[in-house]
């Protein structure tokens, strides 16, 4: 990429937001970013195939969690990051034709001779994507609303969920009966119960990582929609990772 093309992309980002996007662009293995290529490559191609999908279904909410996903694996969970490339995704129809050609090669597709209809493929992925995320996010304002509404006063509890949360994220690729994921179900199973002696008990589906939210207030800006439906996901990726193990713990204690 030419010094021009980069200041002309850089424009879109707070200069904050710039310097960490290189950074952690610089800072990754090239074997590190070769997978996040094939990652989006096929990706790109599967959300293709699925075009004709209800955004609400399960399939096509499957591909919006890990299309949400991998880009808060490649932004380090930036938000400013994230913000700088909505706002310059907005504009992609006046990129720099090199920028444009990038953007082609970063989901593998051939810039054919008609640039307008390689243009469009991308774009029609990226609406069925944006309309994936938006069912995610309006179908799920109660249950935020809910959640905000019955925090505990508790704040060392509050605390103790948001530990939990990270710790597990942490372990998401391990096998739910490794030592490490069983002493996760332990301080869950801990935390659970307190919950069902306070406001929490509202909030099951939220697995009782109500605290993650953050947002005080949910705003419907592009921005902010991503950013709550990323920690959505999240929450449920780790949800079902401490259910998996919850439940290798109880089938060790059933056969004991």
């Amino acid at each position: 990429m030419q010094p021009q093309e980069e200041d002309f992309m850089k424009k879109y980002y707070t200069d904050e937001a710039w310097a960490r996007r290189t950074s952690i662009r610089t800072q990754a293995s090239p074997q590190t970013l070769e997978d996040y290529r094939q990652k989006w490559r096929r990706l790109f191609l599967e959300v293709e195939a699925g075009l004709d999908l209800d955004p609400a279904s399960e399939a096509a909410q499957l591909l919006a969690r890990r299309w949400v996903l991998l880009a808060e694996a490649v932004s380090e969970g930036e938000s400013d990051i994230k913000a700088g490339a909505i706002d310059a995704w907005k504009d992609h129809r006046n990129w720099p034709l090199a920028e444009q050609d990038a953007l082609f090669a970063h989901y593998g597709v051939e810039a054919s001779s008609d640039r307008n209809a390689s243009m469009m493929r991308v774009e029609k992925v990226a609406k069925f994507i944006g309309q994936a995320i938006a069912r995610k996010y309006y179908g799920s304002l109660d249950s935020i609303r809910l959640a905000l509404v019955e925090k505990s006063p508790d704040e060392g509890c509050s605390k103790r969920w948001v530990e939990l949360f990270r710790d597990a994220e942490s372990v998401l690729g391990e096998d739910p009966a490794s030592e490490r994921a069983q002493g996760l179900v332990t301080r869950w199973t801990e935390l659970m119960r307190e919950a069902e002696t306070t406001r929490f008990r509202s909030v099951p589906r939220l697995g009782g990582f109500h605290e993650v939210l953050e947002n005080k207030r949910p705003s419907h800006t592009p921005a902010a929609v991503v950013n709550q439906v990323a920690r959505l996901y999240r929450i449920e990726e780790v949800s079902k990772f401490l259910e998996k193990a919850f439940a290798i713990s109880r089938d060790k204690r059933d056969s004991a």
